[in-house]
């Protein structure tokens, strides 16, 4: 957890900020760029052919955005408080623990042994969403405190999210009736 605030802003009481770690984003970005040199890079060599050329500009593009989210993610902190989630950076907002109407955490496997992946939390309030992953800085925390945040408002979690609650060691979750 990275409790420096940044620009000069104080923290007020019970705050705390999350960043992502320079590590994760920097990986984010290199990814990024491989796949934009092997994208682009036959357009250095000869001109491709056209549906050959329309499948490397869609794969360049995808690439170009996967590195736009990575350096957007970089410039974002989230700021955790009684009250709710802000998020700090290019796209800010305001996420209140008062009007929080879904809180779901998924778990994607990288490998078929589910010894591999990641977590990812989605909040939902006043039609806003956001969603975290768990490379998060201090993403336990932002998800007990956003598991509160359901059980206050009597929100039911899908079994999933019970599942992996559990697997974070956040008791009291019980799954939708319905």
């Amino acid at each position: 957890m990275n409790d420096g605030a940044p620009h000069g802003s104080a923290l007020h009481a019970g705050e705390s900020r999350h960043r992502y770690p320079p590590r994760a984003v920097f990986l984010e970005c290199a990814c990024a760029a491989l796949g934009l040199l092997f994208a682009l890079g036959p357009f250095a060599v000869a001109p491709p052919l056209a549906p050959v050329s329309g499948v490397l500009a869609a794969l360049a593009a995808l690439f170009a955005a996967f590195g736009a989210r990575a350096l957007l993610r970089h410039r974002t902190c989230l700021r955790l408080s009684a009250r709710g989630l802000t998020v700090d950076g290019p796209l800010p907002r305001h996420l209140p623990w008062a009007r929080l109407t879904r809180c779901s955490l998924g778990y994607y496997s990288t490998r078929r042994d589910r010894r591999g992946g990641w977590m990812q939390l989605k909040l939902e309030a006043q039609a806003r969403r956001l969603r975290i992953d768990s490379r998060i800085e201090g993403f336990e925390t932002i998800v007990r405190r956003a598991a509160d945040a359901a059980r206050a408002r009597g929100l039911a979690f899908d079994p999933a999210t019970v599942e992996n609650l559990r697997a974070l060691g956040i008791p009291g979750a019980a799954p939708d009736a319905g």
